[in-house]
């Protein structure tokens, strides 16, 4: 399969969006609300669905928990000529730390349901001014949320993207600035 044009094995059970529509929508948003930042981590970067989509005119850092979505992220991102690279890492038990955070221009993360409380925690206290926010579960994303703007971040823009026709689920792309 290919992901923003970059051939990517897909593993046994490996996560994608469940639809071209939305993933092709939430990654032109991704890359307008990250434009200028020249260094971007993705965290829970799975494949690299948006690393790859990120990765023109900038460096990307994918980190990925799960070992197979992370190799092939890696492999993928070897023909990308230096521009993606991947990072095999527990953001759970070991967050990117502040020091780690502030390297970067800005940070993509898409995590899994239960949202990244170790990880925004860490965001919250860096020097990062720019995060865009994936999540596919409202209350989770409202917990993270409240953490940023304590921290002086303030939501900026805000899009729902109804993926699942019949459901009440629903994907929420934001941009938290400070």
């Amino acid at each position: 399969m290919t992901l923003a044009g970059v051939p990517v094995s897909l593993p046994p059970g490996a996560f994608l969006q469940a639809t071209h529509d939305a993933e092709s929508q939430m990654a032109a948003d991704a890359a307008a609300w990250l434009e200028g930042a020249r260094m971007v981590a993705d965290l829970f970067a799975g494949l690299g669905t948006f690393a790859f989509a990120l990765k023109e005119g900038r460096k990307v850092l994918a980190v990925e928990a799960e070992q197979a979505a992370h190799l092939a992220c890696k492999n993928a991102g070897a023909r990308t000529g230096g521009s993606v690279l991947a990072l095999h890492r527990d953001l759970f038990r070991a967050p990117l730390q502040p020091d780690e955070l502030n390297r970067f221009d800005a940070v993509l993360l898409d995590p899994p349901r239960a949202g990244a409380r170790a990880q925004i925690a860490e965001i919250a206290v860096s020097t990062l001014t720019r995060v865009v926010y994936v999540s596919c579960n409202p209350s989770s994303w409202a917990r993270d949320a409240a953490v940023l703007a304590e921290e002086g971040f303030r939501l900026s823009k805000l899009r729902p993207v109804g993926q699942f026709r019949w459901s009440t689920h629903v994907e929420l792309v934001s941009l938290f600035e400070r």
